[in-house]
C-alpha cells in the first residue's frame, strides 16, 4: 500500500492549484501522506506543505506530474536517479506522455491502488561540457526527451564537428543537432525531419536542423555510443538546450558528450494501449486500413 506520494505540478496550468489541492484531499483521505516540491509550490495551501527534493527522492514512492509533457520531463530529471515511479497527469495538450487525463484521475488511481498497472522504463540521455577530451568530471545533466545544441538567438548556420564513440562522422552545417531518445523522437526531433521510433528501442538519434547539406540526413545509433559535438569557429553564442527547459552555453573550445543515462524513467502505464494507437490518436493519422487488434 502506498502511504507517500510527491506531486511536482506546472503552477502555469489553468485551475491547477483548486485541482492539486483536490487531489490532495482525496489522497489524504485514503490515508496517503502528499509531498509537494518545494520548487513548485504555489501560494496558499500549498506553500505550507512544500518539501525539499532530497526528502521527496528518499521518502515518496510515486511522484505525480501535474501538467503536460513538458512538467514529466522535468519530473523525470529530478526524479529518475531515484528510481521513483512517475504517473502523468495531462492537465490539457497533446500529452504524448503523460498517462492519464485530469477529469479521469479518481479512477486511474482506483487502479493504481489495486495494483491494475504497469511500470514502463524509458531510456534518458546524460550529458555535459567537456575541455577536449572525456575525462572532466564537469556536471551532467539528464534529458528525457532530447539534447539540443544550436545558436542562442537568430537562426544561423553553426558548424557542429560529430564524433561517435571517437570516429569522426561528419560536420554537420545546420541551424543545429538535436539528439534524441526514442520517447523523444516524437517531440523536436519529429518536426525536424526525424524518425518516429518506438519507445521500447534503446537507440539514440541524430538529427540535424536545417541541413545546409541535402545530402545530411538524420542518424540513429546504439545505446552503447557517446557522441561528441565540437562546435567550430566561429562559435559564438553556442548553446545545449535539455528538454527544451535548460539552457546552457558552450564555450570556446569546448564540447558537448551525450551518451545514455544510467538512470531510466519509470511512467506508470494503465492500458494497454499500443504505440501506433497512440499515433493516430496523438498524430491524427488517417487512412489506417487495419484497426489496431488486427494483424496484416
Amino acid at each position: 500500500m502506498i502511504k507517500k506520494i510527491g506531486i511536482t505540478l506546472n503552477p502555469t496550468k489553468q485551475d491547477i492549484l483548486e485541482r492539486t489541492e483536490s487531489i490532495i484531499r482525496w489522497l489524504n483521505k485514503r490515508g496517503i501522506k502528499v509531498l509537494i516540491l518545494d520548487s513548485v509550490a504555489a501560494q496558499g495551501y500549498l506553500i505550507k506543505m512544500h518539501t525539499p527534493v532530497e526528502k521527496i527522492s528518499k521518502e515518496a514512492e510515486l511522484i505525480i506530474s501535474l501538467g503536460g509533457d513538458g512538467t514529466l520531463c522535468r519530473c523525470a530529471r529530478i526524479f529518475s536517479p531515484a528510481g521513483i515511479p512517475i504517473l502523468g497527469v495531462n492537465m490539457g495538450g497533446l500529452g504524448f506522455l503523460t498517462e492519464t487525463p485530469i477529469d479521469e484521475f479518481e479512477e486511474s488511481f482506483e487502479k493504481l491502488l489495486s495494483g491494475e498497472y504497469t511500470i514502463e522504463q524509458r531510456m534518458m540521455l546524460q550529458s555535459r561540457i567537456t575541455h577536449g577530451n572525456f575525462k572532466n568530471k564537469s556536471k551532467s545533466f539528464s534529458a528525457l526527451n532530447d539534447v539540443v545544441i544550436s545558436k542562442s538567438s537568430l537562426p544561423r548556420i553553426v558548424s557542429l564537428k560529430t564524433f561517435v564513440c571517437g570516429e569522426f562522422v561528419t560536420t554537420y552545417s545546420a541551424d543545429g543537432l538535436i539528439i534524441s531518445t526514442p520517447t523523444g523522437s516524437t517531440a523536436y526531433s519529429l518536426s525536424a525531419g526525424g524518425p518516429i521510433v518506438e519507445p521500447c528501442l534503446n537507440v539514440i538519434i541524430l538529427a540535424p536542423i536545417c541541413a545546409h547539406t541535402l545530402s545530411v540526413r538524420p542518424l540513429i545509433i546504439s545505446e552503447k555510443e557517446t557522441i561528441k559535438v565540437v562546435p567550430l569557429a566561429p562559435a559564438e553564442d553556442i548553446f545545449f538546450t535539455i528538454d527544451g527547459q535548460e539552457t546552457h552555453p558552450v564555450k570556446e573550445e569546448e564540447a558537448v558528450e551525450v551518451k545514455k543515462s544510467p538512470y531510466p524513467a519509470k511512467l506508470v502505464r494503465f492500458k494497454e494501449k499500443s504505440f501506433f494507437e497512440i499515433l493516430q490518436t496523438k498524430l491524427g493519422w488517417s487512412g489506417i486500413t487495419y484497426k489496431a487488434n488486427e494483424k496484416e
